[in-house]
């Protein structure tokens, strides 16, 4: 009982030195290690939405994976680590199904033929420990591949991308799975340049063309951008803003208008302009027109060498051969002396 009360300040003094021991290496701040199952951060744009998979790619190492280490009928969390975060700029749909714009941690409920992607709205747990399932914001269930191509690391990929969506892929060892993604990108579009046009945009005849241009290309809301492009034309007539507006006219079924558009834009042209629309008729095969054209390049700049030889292709098409070799010798004596060995060569094809 003597040497006892010795025994208890010594095992006091332990258990302090325990405790200033753990404050000294702070166990509850541990070190960073590099992570088994690597991040990966995988991002497409389709026209002003962005599309963003951050997740954590696991490796197979030899296991077996479908079916044993990810179990069937059971919720996985679609990859390694924290969830899997899918985030989009814009509302979409999702194999027909909408979706509407934020961040969703995605979950997977796989089956040996089918899967089930499940997007929920908590994105911010770790894994699918606390998945409930009523937090669900949106469930896909799309077919299972098998793959020639072994992946050892599992992987989001962007497979089809097109101007209206795209596509993801999910592959892991020997199977995937893809889900197409679409979104009204024209709404989008027009919702964002309606938008820009009341910004210092306004101002610009650029602008209110650039704007226009976009909708005679995709051939979509041409009353409004006929609108958009007089505007234009009334801050700065040129070859540009004519020649949508030939564009526009012309879809709307107004051949006669659009001539007249077109007309314009020639006279008001530069002979540069004149020379890439010509180009652009000769792509179109309208050979007559596009040797007209040139020569009203020609009558605003009787040097510029482009300008004759395109001419010289558009007769030489048009079998106007004579008129052909005159307008390829023009070419030889303006052009650059890098471009007179093909000249020479048109030349000596109208022989």
């Amino acid at each position: 009982m003597k040497n006892s009360k010795l025994y208890l300040p010594v095992l006091f003094f332990l258990f302090l030195m325990v405790d200033v021991g753990a404050q000294h290496f702070n166990i509850h701040n541990p070190i960073t290690l590099p992570d088994k199952s690597q991040q990966s951060i995988i991002t497409q744009r389709i026209g002003y939405t962005d599309i963003t998979v951050n997740y954590h790619s696991p490796g197979a190492r030899g296991r077996v994976v479908w079916g044993n280490m990810v179990p069937y009928g059971k919720v996985w969390r679609a990859g390694a680590n924290e969830n899997t975060v899918f985030t989009i700029t814009d509302d979409v749909e999702i194999e027909g199904q909408k979706l509407a714009a934020g961040s969703y941690g995605i979950h997977l409920l796989p089956e040996a033929n089918q899967w089930t992607f499940i997007f929920s709205k908590n994105h911010t747990s770790w894994g699918s420990y606390f998945y409930e399932e009523d937090e669900d914001a949106l469930r896909v269930t799309v077919p299972v591949q098998n793959t020639s191509e072994m992946r050892e690391w599992m992987s989001f990929d962007f497979k089809k991308r097109e101007r209206g969506g795209v596509s993801i892929v999910l592959s892991w060892v020997d199977k995937s799975a893809e889900l197409n993604l679409t979104l009204n990108i024209d709404e989008l579009a027009l919702d964002n340049i309606r938008k820009q046009l009341r910004s210092d945009a306004y101002w610009e005849w650029f602008s209110w063309c650039q704007a226009a241009d976009y909708c005679a290309e995709y051939e979509i809301n041409t009353k409004e951008a006929l609108e958009w492009v007089n505007k234009s034309i009334q801050f700065q007539e040129n070859f540009s803003n004519w020649d949508v507006k030939a564009k526009l006219l012309k879809q709307l079924g107004d051949n006669a208008a659009a001539e007249k558009a077109i007309e314009r834009a020639i006279t008001v042209g530069s002979d540069v302009y004149l020379e890439r629309y010509g180009r652009r008729l000769l792509k179109e095969k309208n050979y007559d027109k596009a040797e007209y054209v040139f020569g009203q390049a020609i009558k605003k700049n009787s040097s510029y060498w482009r300008a004759h030889f395109n001419r010289g292709n558009a007769l030489k098409v048009l079998e106007r051969k004579k008129e052909a070799r005159k307008a390829f010798e023009l070419a030889l004596k303006y052009g650059p002396e890098d471009k007179k060995v093909q000249i020479q060569n048109s030349i000596e094809s109208v022989q």
